[in-house]
Formats: structure tokens, sequence, C-alpha cells
């Protein structure tokens, strides 16, 4: 259903905006003509060839939008397979789309001409309001020094209070219950996900309430739905549709709502900083994403609530997705469970819980690595919008104002990676004794062949958070719970354009082991 309103967003709006007002349908249909017309004609092609062009008569190219949004995957793999290093061109959501081989990544990693900020922009709207949370990550601005500064560099000083956290989380969460009982498996783990995330971003403050909580949870799923569905709009009237779209207007109260909650936080902790400093006390110190972006700032103005929310929105959903599909191909793959607890007992028996420690397993960081292989978060990565004309050195042109991505099929391919389609949780610790590939072969990595997260400069800075995260809320569950498919549950994957999307309602046995 959700879908269906994407496709026919536009004409669904016409029509009840004509039935409910005394203003000619024609007086919407025409301006809208008009720009269709002006932006089929006018606007520059990519060079490389088209997997679904657009017809003259297609309106509002809707038929290769669905080809996009649902045939993205048999598309790339069609084309690929007959011709592995050179680029395509889809028509996407957001106009012309190059789309190029694996082998290209490393000549457009770092390419100033092809922008990931750009390309946010876009595909987010972040100049209307209700979107301004994606817009703090699509600049030089102080989240992405709290990032790749704080979050990344601090991952010693906060393992303990993540550990301590998962605890708490699990036993609120997932229960004590011994009985086997069903549960809805990403439902649980997003609650799990953003409870112990925001023990990091938010102190022990806010990161167990639930009015907040639930904004994290919801603000980022409501925005995505927001930004697919003002995509189905031409551009130039997206700023407008956005006022009256329910999606726009909740994302606007959930900023709001936000607000509220961390601002009465951030003034109390500055009024005692203030306090301390005329006391001539040491001023008190917390090791949180809060404080963080309170000494990032410097004293300049800045919105700590949009701040938290783009932290929210990039750690949350994205950790949860991979947290449900490696839990997922372990429950398809029983044998790995002992194993799995042999080297977490052993390892913490060792060194507690130490960033060092989570470092030693390795076989979890394999098995992560290897489901994050076979169900990556996206089907092409490295996004880019190209701010100038580019060519590429093989003659591909991308012209100013279209996107650009990287296929993710080299996870799939057999010639990269034996028997790909096969799970094999084994796979990347066999690699890590392979001279050369150590490093290569552990889950924060990236390269041309392994676009988990990313490549280049514009590689997810949040990944080693992200990593540490998954294997501590892995190695708790592990140890605590036991978890199991019911037979005949459906594991389908279904695609939306670049976005493989797990089976939202699917169910696992689930209980305490002791």
């Amino acid at each position: 259903m959700l879908v269906k309103e994407l496709l026919e967003a536009p004409w669904t709006f016409l029509k009840s905006t004509a039935s409910t007002s005394q203003i000619p349908l024609s007086c919407f249909v025409a301006p809208l003509i008009v720009i269709i017309a002006a932006c089929f004609l006018f606007t520059s092609k990519p060079n490389a060839p088209c997997l679904n062009p657009c017809g003259l008569f297609d309106i509002a190219n809707g038929r290769a939008k669905k080809q996009f949004l649902f045939g993205l995957r048999s598309m790339l793999k069609t084309w690929f397979n007959a011709n592995p290093h050179k680029p395509a061109s889809v028509f996407s959501d957001i106009g012309p789309m190059t789309v190029l081989p694996p082998s290209m990544a490393n000549e457009i990693r770092s390419d100033p001409r092809l922008s990931f900020v750009e390309f946010s922009a876009k595909f987010f709207h972040t100049s209307i309001p209700g979107f301004e949370a994606f817009n703090e990550g699509t600049r030089d601005s102080i989240t992405l020094t709290v990032i790749n500064k704080d979050l990344t560099k601090r991952l010693a000083q906060v393992t303990q209070p993540l550990a301590e956290e998962t605890t708490l989380a699990m036993q609120d969460i997932f229960t004590d219950n011994k009985e086997r009982h069903i549960i809805n498996i990403r439902e649980k783990i997003l609650h799990f996900v953003a409870r112990i995330s925001s023990r990091v971003f938010l102190g022990d403050e806010l990161c167990r309430d639930e009015a907040w909580l639930k904004i994290t949870r919801e603000h980022a799923m409501n925005g995505f739905v927001a930004a697919d569905m003002l995509r189905a709009w031409p551009e130039a009237l997206r700023p407008l549709v956005s006022w009256f779209m329910p999606h726009c207007r909740t994302a606007r109260s959930q900023i709001r709502e936000a607000e509220e909650i961390i601002g009465p936080v951030i003034s109390k902790r500055r009024e005692a900083k203030e306090a301390a400093v005329r006391e001539g006390r040491e001023a008190p110190v917390h090791n949180d994403a809060i404080e963080w972006f309170e000494q990032a700032s410097k004293g300049t103005p800045y919105n700590p609530a949009l701040s938290q929310l783009f932290l929210s929105t990039v750690a949350i959903h994205t950790t949860t997705d991979l947290l449900c599909q490696t839990m997922i191909d372990i429950a398809r793959h029983p044998e790995y469970f002992e194993p799995l607890r042999e080297e977490v007992t052993r390892v913490l028996a060792q060194d507690g819980w130490k960033k060092t420690s989570l470092h030693s397993m390795q076989l979890l960081d394999s098995v992560v690595k290897e489901s994050q292989s076979l169900k990556p978060l996206q089907l092409a990565s490295m996004q880019r919008l190209a701010v100038k004309d580019v060519q590429l050195s093989d003659g591909t042109f991308i012209p100013k104002g279209t996107a650009s991505c990287v296929s993710s099929h080299a996870l799939w391919d057999p010639n990269v990676y034996e028997a790909p389609d096969t799970w094999d949780g084994h796979r990347f610790l066999r690699q890590r004794k392979v001279p050369g590939k150590e490093s290569s072969s552990q889950l924060v990595s990236t390269s041309e062949n392994h676009l988990g997260f990313g490549h280049g400069k514009h590689a997810c800075p949040g990944r080693f958070f992200a990593a540490n995260e998954i294997k501590i809320a892995l190695a708790h569950l592990l140890l605590e719970y036991e978890w199991r498919l019911p037979e005949g549950e459906t594991l389908d994957v279904r695609d939306f354009g670049i976005t493989p999307i797990m089976n939202q309602t699917l169910q696992m046995e689930f209980r305490k082991r002791h």
C-alpha cells in the first residue's frame, strides 16, 4: 500500500485537492506538465547505456521509476554479468544515475567533483522543514567532528558503559522468560539498539527516557518515508507539497518534541558548569555525545536536538538491520551458536569488556561481515552528485547535477568470493590468515570488493562504533538467550530502489538460557 501511494502521490494529491477546492484542476496540471517537460528536454544525460530509459509519453517518468524501485537488482545483475567493468545508467527517483562497476570505485573515491554532501541534500530534501536533522551530516558541522574525533576515538572509554546498558536493556526488552515465546525480531532489536546507543549519545540522564527513545526510533523511519514520497513529485513542487503531507508534518512535530526534551538537559548542564566556574570548582564532565557536542561547538550556536537526531538516524536503523540479519543467519546455521559462545566466554574471561576484547572476537567479526556481504544495506554504494561535469578515465560522462554510485555486486561475484551465494561464517576469519589480508578482512575495513560501509573519503565514519556495538549486543544475546526461526517463516528480502528490506514482520522463537 505504501509503495502504491508513493508512485501515485502527485495524482492522488491533485484529485483530493480538486474535490475539496474551487480552484480548477487545470491550475495544478498545466504547471506540472510544463515542469515535467522542461526537466525531460533540458536535462543533460549520462553517456552510459540506460537500463530503464524514459519514454516521451511516460508521464512523470513513472514507468522508469517503477522499474528502478522494483527491478534494480535484476537490471544490474543482467548488465554486469555481461559487462563486468562497463558503467551503466538508470533513471532513478532522483533522476539520471550513473552506476559504476566496483573496479572504478577507487577512481572516484575522493573525487571532489562528485559530492556525497550534495547527494544527501538532494535525496533527503534538507532545505525543506522537517528534514533538518538529515542536514547535520551534509556539511562541515560539529556533528562530523563528534563522529570522527569523539565517537571513534573514545571507543575504549564507552565500551564498558555500553556493556552495562546492554545488560539492563536485555532484561527490560527480552525479559527473563525461559519458556519459548514468539517475538517480532526487528521490533525488539530496534528498541534494543535505540536504548544502548542512547547511553553513549545522551548519557544515563535520557537513555531510558521513553519519550526520547520513541522519537529516535520513529523520526528516522518517518523521515525516510517522507523523503521517498516527496521524490515522487517534481522537485520544484516539493517545498509546497511538504506542508500538506502527513509524514512531513509528523517530522516537524518530532523535531519540536526533541528540542523540548533535550533543551532542559543542556540548560541544566551549562548552568552547572557556570556555577562551578564561579565557585572555583572543577566543572563536571560527562562521557557522552551531549558533552562532546558542547565541547566541539566552542561556544558557537548549534541545535543539540538536530545533532542528536542525526546521530540516531545514521546509527540506529542501520545497526538494527545488520544485527537482525546476523541473528537470522546464525539461526539458519545453528552450528555456529556454540563456537561463538566459546569465543565470547574465553575472551571475556581473559580481558573483560574492553575495546581490545572486541577486537579479539574474530569469529564473531567474521560472522557479522558475512551477513553484511549477503545482505548489504544497499545494492549500490558511494552515492554522489556531480557538482560539475565529470569525465572519467574510460570516457564515462557524468553531467553536472546528476547522481552516480558504485554497484555492490562484487559481493556476489564468484570471481571475487568463492561460493558467494552461500553463507559462510568462517569466510573472513580464513581470509585474515592470508598474508596481506589481515586488515582488509575485518568488519570495519572497506574496499572496492566490499562496500558494506561504503568506501573512500565518505566511508561510514561511525562504522567503528557500530561494529563494537553490534559485537557487544551479539555477545550478550549469545550468552543469555537462545533463538530459532519458526518453521515456515518467510525470510524474503524485498528491494526498494537501492535498498534491500528484510521482512518487517519476521518472527523468532526466543527464550532465556539460564
